[in-house]
């Protein structure tokens, strides 16, 4: 799963985003309170399927707001993942890709028809961060991992601070899977310079320690 977030206009309504993924060959299965949580807290969103050949795009929506300096302004959030489709025993199952670069695409693709029809883009951060899918029964040995160097700040949000550079871990459940956003920046002048490689590198690190 992919976890992503677009600006949009300040006019924009969520009757107009309802449309625009209903336009863009998504069925709306309407508001749901309790697929995707940041640690004790659930966030009410809007479902999307859209089939394909092999599978279907698993989506889920919801708006909000963001403040840029003392500006606060209008966002949407998206909660992406594929879903690979199968006959096992005579019955239909399905099985999530943790391939982050198919769900990216999907993200493009919808920024593309965004941007074209003039509701918002995707945030610059959201483009220089990496994603990765566990089972959720690796959370206990996942949070032991990350609490050896990082600290937690916010929910679901865990920090490493270097000299002249931070880290930062983002952690979305989705029973049964634990979605990981890592989001690296280089800091000069106060600028924050994000380097997806490293966030990408950060990622396999924390792997690595991770006893699965």
């Amino acid at each position: 799963m992919v976890n992503v977030n677009f600006r949009i206009g300040y006019e924009i309504t969520k009757d107009r985003i309802i449309n625009f993924f209903k336009d863009f060959g998504y069925t709306h299965r309407g508001l749901n309170k309790t697929a995707i949580k940041i640690e004790d807290e659930y966030i009410p969103t809007d479902e999307f399927i859209r089939n394909t050949n092999s599978g279907r795009f698993h989506l889920f929506i919801a708006l909000g707001q963001k403040y840029s300096g003392k500006e606060k302004y209008p966002q949407v959030k998206i909660f992406l993942h594929y879903d690979i489709v199968k006959n096992v025993n005579s019955k239909v199952r399905h099985f999530p890709d943790s391939k982050e670069s198919r769900n990216m695409k999907e993200i493009f693709r919808i920024e593309k028809k965004l941007v074209m029809e003039n509701i918002g883009f995707l945030e610059e951060k959201d483009r220089n961060c990496a994603h990765t899918t566990l089972e959720y029964s690796y959370k206990p040995e996942l949070l032991k991992t990350l609490k050896k160097d990082y600290k937690r700040y916010d929910k679901g949000k865990y920090r490493k601070r270097f000299n002249s550079s931070q880290c930062v871990i983002s952690i979305i459940e989705q029973e049964p899977y634990i979605h990981i956003i890592c989001v690296y920046a280089t800091i000069i002048n106060r600028e924050h310079i994000l380097n997806k490689k490293k966030s990408e590198k950060e990622l396999e690190r924390i792997f690595s320690l991770i006893n699965m």
